[in-house]
């Protein structure tokens, strides 16, 4: 009986190394994965990044342009008033000074 237990525990004290050497190098394994993940998503988040300022910068460069876009329009809006007020009292003036002929005018298609 001792020597059945004497050789179990020799047994595993010459195994234990090979055992640990095993796992040691699937443990190199995994860890050189993990690396090259890693790079990957470094080289990954850099082109990301970089894709963010250029969009941000887009998104300036687009609010500028809306930004003055939109006072153009007010500008136009504003020039379309004047010209409608003008235009109604060109139409009043024109009724004043011919009243009577614009109603005999016959119409034409």
């Amino acid at each position: 009986m001792k020597r059945v237990i004497t050789c179990l525990a020799l047994l595993v004290f010459l195994t234990t190394p090979f055992l640990s050497a095993c796992d040691t190098s699937n443990l190199k394994q995994e860890n050189e994965g993990l690396k090259k993940q890693i790079e990957s998503l470094s080289r990954e988040k850099a082109q990301l990044e970089l894709q963010v300022r250029e969009f941000t910068s887009k998104g300036s460069e687009l609010t500028a342009k809306v930004d003055e876009l939109t006072r153009v329009n007010e500008e136009l809006k504003a020039k379309m008033d004047e010209l409608s007020k003008v235009n109604e009292e060109l139409k009043a003036k024109v009724e004043k000074k011919s009243p009577a002929k614009m109603k005999a005018s016959p119409k034409t298609k």
